[in-house]
């Protein structure tokens, strides 16, 4: 009993051993256009969208189907008191063809393949949605890397200022609060790389869902450059080409068809039917007959219906003047954050960004030659962490910024 106990021990202690060793999921570095193929292929939102285009095709389909004929069989004069008495007995073949008029069918057909229609746009603009939202996720995840990069090299870096600490006071020459105080700064330079850690693993999940690759998550790097900061091109702002007003158009065009519909069903349909009536044997022959049914709208004549289209093409067409307002506040607001936040990043990465540097690397230079005090050490290391987290923040905003431009202009290229 004791050596099986101890053999499972070394089985579970082997077994610590290989998780603490275990290596890293090697890194998937994925292009920002591999990503974007990725959505149009595996995108959950997408591929649902899909789905509503293949329910409009199949609603037209729906619509232009005929009334089927009714068939019916009916025998009278049976007895129940004497049922083995045979050839007494009525049977009645009968078949009735509903004829719809008043152009009902066609009018169906167009409300059906406008409604398609706008399947097809919501369709194109989903597409054009979840691929902002994946440039979004990208550039948040490039943004999540670099700053868990430099959170990491802040914190190395106070390290080794904190390892010169210690030296300078076993040297006598550094106060112990001092060195106390670098210290904590060494701490809290540990803390913001485990949070940047921590905001690095968020970023590929959520870049990982738009993609439906949840399993890759821990593996998901990004691998193109920040995009070019140059001047956006000149667009027009054709909004009537985003796909969401041609949805909304479309779903007009639907409405107002949909009161000629309305309208239609107050045209009386026409049933018409044949039937063969077999007589018993003691009365001869075989009868035949035609007839004609038309409904009368006595008491309903789709008053309420056509109501409801006119209320429906209403609301359509206020939907419409929503979305068109709505399209072209985004291009305005996206072309003016463009602009703006790209000179930001600029102004960030090639002036602001050098100087942080170069004062940082001259206070610890400093520092070592005892020119310089503890808290002028914990202030250049928060100082250049800071501009390089906004320097980074900057070029994430500048690049997600002309991605909703593109976005906002439905240009399929960002600039």
């Amino acid at each position: 009993m004791k050596s099986r106990l101890t053999l499972l021990f070394l089985c579970l202690l082997g077994l610590g051993i290989d998780g603490l060793h275990a290596e890293p999921p090697s890194p998937l570095p994925l292009p920002l256009k591999e990503v974007e193929q990725m959505v149009v292929q595996r995108n959950r939102t997408l591929l649902s969208a899909r789905r509503a285009t293949a329910a409009g095709e199949a609603g037209v389909d729906m619509a232009g189907a005929r009334p089927n004929p009714v068939v019916s069989l009916n025998t009278t004069s049976i007895n129940g008191r004497r049922p083995t008495t045979g050839g007494h007995t009525d049977t009645t073949l009968r078949i009735d063809q509903p004829i719809e008029r008043g152009n009902k069918r066609d009018l169906r057909l167009s409300v059906a393949d406008a409604l398609l229609q706008a399947n097809r746009a919501d369709e194109s603009d989903s597409l054009r949605q979840q691929t902002l939202l994946a440039r979004l996720a990208y550039f948040d995840l490039k943004a999540s890397e670099e700053k868990s990069r430099l959170a990491d090299e802040s914190a190395q870096l106070a390290r080794q200022v904190s390892s010169k600490a210690e030296l300078r006071l076993k040297a006598g020459d550094l106060s112990a609060a001092d060195a106390a105080r670098i210290r904590t700064d060494a701490l809290k330079a540990e803390s913001e790389a485990t949070q940047a850690g921590i905001d690095l693993r968020r970023a590929r999940l959520a870049l990982a869902q738009l993609l439906a690759t949840e399993s890759d998550a821990p593996r998901l790097a990004a691998a193109d450059p920040w995009p070019a900061l140059g001047a956006l091109p000149s667009a027009d702002a054709d909004i009537e080409s985003r796909p969401d007003v041609l949805a909304a158009r479309q779903r007009l065009d639907a409405a107002e068809r949909a009161i000629n519909l309305a309208k239609a069903q107050q045209v009386r349909d026409v049933t018409i039917g044949a039937q063969v009536e077999r007589v018993p044997d003691d009365r001869p022959g075989t009868t035949y007959g035609v007839g004609v049914s038309i409904p009368l709208f006595i008491g309903y004549d789709y008053r309420g219906e056509i109501r409801r289209a006119h209320v429906d093409r209403d609301v359509a067409t206020d939907e419409l003047a929503r979305i068109r307002a709505t399209a072209a506040a985004e291009v305005a607001q996206a072309s003016y954050e463009a602009d703006r936040l790209s000179e930001r990043a600029r102004s960030l990465r090639d002036e602001a960004l050098p100087a942080a540097r170069k004062a940082h690397a001259a206070i610890v230079l400093a520092f070592t030659h005892g020119a310089a005090s503890a808290l002028d050490v914990v202030d250049a290391r928060r100082s250049l962490f800071a501009i390089e987290t906004d320097t980074t923040n900057a070029l994430a905003d500048a690049a997600k910024s002309r991605a909703a431009w593109s976005a906002a202009l439905y240009r399929p290229e960002m600039p």
